[in-house]
């Protein structure tokens, strides 16, 4: 021995097992893929790929740097190369058809076709060199399984065998599978489908991502991260954890599964069932029937014209979302009709009119809007959520209508192009800014909602915004609780406060800038805003000097009157008048004392339609307050009688029944006054 020594080196790992690989050398069989990899780029730019970086960057970049395709495996199991190679001459021969098998075979055959071309049976049949006359055998090697699913476009509809199914599905209209495929299924078939056919054997290709742990790590039993499918089923429901993998990150992105996020779909579905357990309470009281509804016997508001137009909005855009591929934006969109669109904003415009008696067309044209808004929901909903849909359309739609499909999944979509209303629903959303607005106006003034305000102005240089505001109005006053909406490009009860603009100023009155700035911060500012904005001048004369100043050289901080309150939105400003006047007060204790009274129904477990008698017992005070809003009061707690008597004089108010279940009393501080306010349940 010449010399002894360690070499350290780098070797590869078996990935499951972690331990060693040694590679070998070998022989082995491979197609040339660099004669047709022109015709394979070609073929790429006939396929729609989502993303489109997936094929136009990645894929091609994987195949314009392809070498020839290493095609033979040392492995028992596998599809067995169909060649036959001369020992003596080298000839070889290649077998294209189970009935050149046959007719080559010196052997006799004993076993069915679907046998023969497996091993062990293949590789006992012996044929005759073409060359030399020798007896020659197949060639040991199975093909790379990738071969098995690049031809697994043709080979599923049996061709050559059967042309048929061929004909009327080849290429196939789309296919999807990891990023990981660049460099498999997505090439091996765009491989063998140009050798084979002379064409890529896809239309369109989706390249999704991977599921991951809540830190982006690759799931793996090994580390304990894996969440295994069952149990979040377990947990949720295989509707809710559908629609989370599609909402949750773009299907071409890895998504990190977080079970936080997956509790807020959970929500949302809670939430859409309560919007559906809440319809069909109140269309079963009132024995609505869609079916019998004909177009005179119900009236639609603006609001029930919008949600119609939601709806078909939504299947229009949810169905191009799909044909892009693109489901995380369909979720999101089916995601913000339930929770902002249905639930937040409709459910709560409506719910005031379910109150009234049940063939009113008012309340119908609200159940007529809101059944469609459902139907149409739950059908475009149905793919991603086939479970919960199924449950809502028996009851929804075949609970009315015997002849209707037997199953959601049995419909079409559909959708009413004419009754999608683009600039009702653009109205719709600049209106929704402005009740915000208001609410957060109230919120800074610690203004309570359900207190009225005697007028909210609203402010805004935009056309658009003012005319909505002016179409909408009904729907402004409704949700901000307000008499009246004042529209106007400016606030006339705005004051203004002047002072200098110290980098324009400074430079040019030095030492004459104490004088200009006492004078205008004592100054009217709205008379010297009144003056630059007509002008564009303003001339200051003190102590024997003249100043002139412009409309830069004067900065406005502006005032509210101590009544008002103001926000912002996204093209204006809502002012609320806070101002409390004996109506407003009035109108207010009355809604606090539904309050109470509403929430004496929960305790009592009452039906929505049950009617209560009311006694309430209260100082004078108090008293004086509510009996204006008498009622107002019965009609919104649903009171057949209602009787207010001073605390210190309850004559008949026998306010001690407790113990009877029929009758429940509960003392109430509002506003700093004793309430005792006593229920009887009819």
């Amino acid at each position: 021995m010449h010399k002894k020594e360690e070499i350290e080196h780098r070797f590869g790992v078996c990935w499951r097992c972690k331990t060693p690989i040694i590679y070998l050398a070998t022989k082995q069989w491979f197609l040339k893929v660099t004669d047709v990899k022109q015709q394979m780029l070609d073929q790429i730019e006939q396929v729609e790929w989502i993303p489109k970086w997936a094929g136009e960057g990645r894929f091609r970049d994987w195949v314009e740097n392809a070498k020839d395709w290493t095609i033979s495996r040392q492995r028992y199991w596998g599809i067995p190369i169909p060649i036959w190679e001369c020992p003596e001459c080298g000839e070889l021969k290649v077998v294209g058809s189970i009935e050149e098998l046959k007719s080559e075979s010196l052997n006799d055959i004993n076993v069915d076709d679907e046998e023969l071309v497996h091993r062990p049976y293949v590789d006992e049949i012996k044929m005759k060199c073409d060359s030399c006359g020798a007896t020659i055998e197949r060639i040991p090697d199975v093909l790379d399984v990738w071969i098995d699913s690049g031809v697994a476009g043709w080979a599923s509809l049996y061709y050559p065998q059967e042309k048929d199914k061929f004909e009327q599905w080849y290429p196939y209209d789309f296919i999807t599978e990891g990023h990981d495929q660049t460099r498999g299924w997505f090439y091996s078939q765009l491989g063998t489908g140009v050798i084979s056919l002379d064409k890529v054997p896809y239309k369109k290709v989706l390249m999704h991502g991977f599921v991951l742990d809540e830190d982006g790590k690759k799931m793996s039993k090994s580390l304990g991260n894996v969440v295994a499918p069952e149990d979040v089923i377990d947990r949720y429901g295989a509707d809710i954890l559908r629609f989370y993998l599609l909402w949750a990150s773009k299907p071409w992105d890895d998504l990190k599964f977080v079970w936080d996020e997956l509790n807020n779909v959970n929500k949302m579905f809670n939430i859409l069932w309560n919007v559906y357990v809440f319809s069909t309470t109140y269309m079963a009281l009132d024995e609505f029937n869609p079916l019998e509804l004909n177009e005179g016997d119900y009236t639609l508001r603006d609001e029930d014209k919008w949600i119609i137009s939601r709806a078909n909005s939504l299947v229009k855009d949810v169905a191009e979302d799909l044909n892009n591929l693109f489901f995380h934006n369909a979720t999101r969109k089916i995601n913000n009709f339930i929770l902002e669109d249905l639930s937040r904003w409709y459910v709560r415009l409506i719910r005031g009119r379910t109150w009234v008696e049940s063939d009113d067309p008012d309340k119908l044209g609200a159940y007529y809007s809101l059944y469609t808004a459902l139907v149409k929901l739950i059908n475009v909903l149905a793919p991603i959520a086939p479970h919960i849909t199924e449950n809502i359309y028996k009851n929804l739609v075949l609970g009315v209508n015997p002849d209707a499909n037997e199953s959601i999944h049995m419909n079409d979509w559909g959708y009413d192009e004419e009754a999608i209303d683009e600039d009702l629903e653009a109205k719709m959303d600049i209106v929704r800014e402005v009740i915000e607005a208001a609410a957060r106006a109230r919120d800074i003034a610690r203004y309570k909602l359900r207190w009225p305000v005697s007028d909210i102005t609203i402010v805004s240089q935009d056309d658009n915004v003012l005319t909505a505001i002016n179409d909408l109005e009904d729907i402004i006053k409704d949700q901000s609780n307000t008499k009246e909406v004042i529209t106007s490009k400016e606030f006339e009860n705005l004051s203004f406060k002047s002072k200098p603009n110290l980098k324009t100023l400074g430079p040019r009155l030095k030492g004459d800038m104490g004088i200009v700035k006492k004078f205008l911060e004592e100054a009217d500012g709205n008379q010297v805003k009144a003056e630059l904005d007509e002008n564009d001048l303003f001339i200051i004369e003190q102590e024997g000097k003249t100043f002139e100043l412009t409309s830069d050289d004067v900065l406005f901080d502006t005032e509210l009157p101590d009544d008002f309150v103001s926000s912002e939105f996204e093209n204006g400003n809502v002012f609320v008048n806070t101002n409390i006047t004996q109506e407003i007060l009035e109108e207010a204790m009355a809604r606090e004392v539904i309050r109470r009274i509403q929430d004496m129904r929960k305790d009592l477990d009452l039906d929505v339609e049950a009617s209560i008698d009311v006694m309430i017992k209260t100082t004078t005070k108090f008293k004086d307050l509510v009996m204006p809003q008498v009622k107002f009061i019965m009609n919104e707690v649903r009171a057949r009688t209602l009787v207010v008597s001073d605390i210190e004089d309850c004559g008949s108010c026998d306010l001690t029944k407790n113990d009877d279940p029929n009758h429940y009393t509960k003392n109430w501080d509002i506003e700093d006054e004793e309430v005792c306010i006593h229920v009887i349940k009819l």
